[in-house]
Parts: structure tokens; sequence; C-alpha cells
């Protein structure tokens, strides 16, 4: 053997387990991309995500460690909460066209791969977040007492006071467990129904049942402390499931009535017939004193499902079939990669605000520092850093669950 060839033979052993790891290293350290076949939805969750985080930062500020703010920008920041409500349509809208295309292409909901699916997309990052924050801080009795609940999707049942529930913000992921369970006999009522319309008015009875069932909690139990009916009608699943039922039924429009519709909204003068009731219902929404104090509780059982599903259900289509600036703005591919880390981001943010943000505000506003750089840098900092926490958590637990997930569902 020449000698180039016998160096050759004893390079390749170490350059062979190098080549493996420089392929590897990419690998591990990329994103398991959400779908694409949305784009313009990746936006809008991420503009729902840091509309949470910045209504929890204005909450914890005034709300609970009294941090002074403008009462303008209090006012304002905490009127946005439909961020919220655009999580659970696109949830809606996801599941729901899940399951149809499901039905159409097999005949069947294959309810063993669509639960084996959410399981391992869910639970795993929400049980590592909640057991964490159990075995790191002291609990109170009642916390110990809800915490069984917890684990298992009840917490938008229990009391959700800071000293009786441990992630409180919980609330809406226990929401969106107790909708996975019940979506696929949703679905098999509908399919027994004849006609797509027939489904779809079935679709918006049952979206509008909800509101049924907020106004008599309201007016069985007016008048009402404003944060006992915050507390009886927003978190439970029975009063806020109409904001998924409208996803669901976007999802039929968007599968069955997607091209004429696309082709209706190229008029200017049709998406304007649109854009303005959506704007109108924002402007209610957001303003829940519009027609007087005495009726802002009961714009509020309006508005927290009812108006926000008739405006997403204008949005969402607008934003679908849009070729604007604002379209190719949410549909840029940074917000593909934000999207993905969205569920961290969401498990984490309140954690990173109790901990981390909150000692440092309230040091900042004894030293009389001004809030109009404090809040912005709070929001900077917490969104920054709970996409960062994210991150790791895609890395370490989600995409091993979703390995195992594609292995054991496939």
């Amino acid at each position: 053997m020449s000698q180039a060839a016998a160096e050759k033979s004893q390079e390749e052993p170490k350059s062979a387990p190098r080549r493996l790891l420089s392929l590897a290293l990419p690998r591990f350290f990329s994103l398991a991309l959400l779908d694409d076949r949305y784009p313009a939805l990746h936006g809008l969750r991420v503009l729902a995500i840091i509309s949470v985080i910045q209504y929890h930062i204005t909450w914890i500020f005034s709300g609970e460690q009294g941090i002074a703010l403008n009462d303008t920008f209090r006012e304002a920041s905490l009127s946005i909460f439909y961020g919220m409500d655009l999580f659970f349509l696109l949830s809606g809208f996801l599941i729901g066209s899940i399951l149809i295309r499901s039905l159409e292409v097999s005949g069947t909901q294959n309810l063993r791969r669509f639960y084996l699916r959410r399981i391992f997309r869910t639970f795993p990052s929400y049980y590592v977040v909640l057991t964490t924050l159990a075995l790191a801080l002291p609990l109170t009795a009642a916390q110990w007492a809800h915490l069984p609940y917890e684990y298992v999707y009840l917490t938008n049942f229990m009391p959700l006071a800071r000293d009786e529930i441990l992630m409180f913000w919980g609330w809406s992921l226990s929401l969106e467990e107790q909708f996975y369970l019940t979506v696929p006999f949703l679905m098999f009522v509908l399919y027994r129904l004849r006609t797509d319309r027939s489904r779809m008015i079935a679709l918006a009875t049952l979206a509008l049942s909800a509101l049924v069932i907020r106004l008599s909690i309201y007016f069985h139990g007016s008048p009402w402390d404003d944060f006992d009916l915050y507390e009886a009608v927003y978190f439970r699943t029975y009063t806020r499931f109409d904001v998924i039922v409208a996803g669901i039924l976007l999802a039929f429009m968007e599968i069955r009535y997607g091209k004429p519709i696309a082709a209706w909204l190229k008029a200017p003068f049709h998406r304007a017939l649109i854009g303005i009731p959506c704007l109108t219902l924002l402007w209610l929404i957001s303003n829940p004193t519009l027609l007087g104090d005495e009726h802002a509780q009961l714009m509020h059982v309006f508005a927290w499902g009812t108006l926000t599903s008739l405006m997403y259900l204008g949005v969402v289509p607008l934003i679908l079939h849009g070729e604007g600036p604002v379209q190719r703005f949410l549909g840029h591919p940074i917000f593909r990669r934000l999207a993905t880390l969205g569920y961290g981001v969401y498990l984490v943010h309140i954690p990173l605000i109790d901990h981390v943000l909150v000692p440092i505000a309230l040091r900042l506003n004894e030293d009389g520092s001004s809030m109009a750089w404090v809040w912005p840098a709070s929001l900077l900092g917490v969104t920054a850093a709970s996409f960062v926490i994210g991150y790791l958590m895609h890395l370490l637990i989600e995409k091993p669950a979703l390995w195992v997930r594609d292995k054991v569902a496939a």
C-alpha cells in the first residue's frame, strides 16, 4: 500500500464521525416548522402572542404590583384582550381543516392518529413547565389541592386567583384540550347532515348558543362585580367555545368555497364591504363603555366571543385572500419560525414576568424611572427571553416528542 493510501485509510475513521457530527448539529438546532399552507396566519399568530404578553405585563404591573401606569395607556393596553380569541379561532380552523380533509380523503377522522398527534404536540412542554414550577416554587395548600386538576387540564374550572392555582394562564390550554376531546364528535354529527349549507348553519347556531349561555348567566346573577363576571363567563368552556366553533366554520368556508371567496375579494369594493364592519366591531370591542358605563358589562358579554368571532370571520379571509403589503408582511418566513415557538413562549412568559421582570420593574419604579420607557423595555425583554426559552424547549422537548409522535402515529 502506498504511503498516501495508508494516510487516507488512517484519516477516514476520524473524518467520518466529523462528517456525521457536521450533519447532525445543524439538524439538531433546526426547527420542526409549522405547516405552511397558509403563510399569513403565522404572522397573525405572532401578533396574537405579542398582544397576550403586553396584556399580562400591564395586568400584573397595574393590577397586582401597584405600579402606576398612565390611565389612558393602561385602559388601551387592557382593551387588547382579543389576541387570545385569535388563538382559539386559529385552533378551530387548524383542527377543523385537518378533520375535514381526513373525512374527505379517507372517509374517517382517524381518531387514533388525531389524538396521538395532539398529545405529543401539546402535553410534553406543558407538563415540563407545570412540574418545574410545582417543584421550584412554594405552593399554598389550595395550590397543592388544585394541582391534580391542572395536570388533567381542568384549570379553567378552578378558582383562578393567584393563591388558588399555580399556572392560572393554563386556562386557555385546558379549554383547547377539552375542545380536542369533543370536536371529533361534533364532526361526526355535522357529517350526518346532508349539505354543507346545513353544516355551516349548524355551526353558526352552535356558536351563537354560547352567547345565549353568557347572557343567561349575566341576567341571572345581575348585578355583578366586574371581576366576578369576568371569572364567571370568560374562562369556562361552556361560555367560550364560540370562537373555536367559528374557526371550524371558517375551515368549512375555506375548504368548500375558498376559490369563489378569493375571486369575490379581488374587488376593492368587496374587500371594503368586509373590512369596514370588521373595523366597526374592533371599535366596539375596544370601547366597552361606548354605549355608557352602565352597559359596559353587557358589552363584555357580547365581546367575549361573539363580536370577536364575527370580526375574525371577516379579517382572516381578507388576510388569506389578499396580495397587499399587509399580507406580504404577515407571510414573511420569519413569522413561521417565530410562530413555531409560540406554544413554549406562552407557557413561560408569565413566570418570566413574575420572577425576572417584576423585581426589576419594582426597583425602577421606586427609583422614579418613567414607565414610558420601562414598559416598552419590559415588553421587548420578556418577549425576547420567552422566545429564547421557547427555542430551547423546542429543541429539547418538542422536537423529540414530535419524532416519537411521527413513529407512533404513522
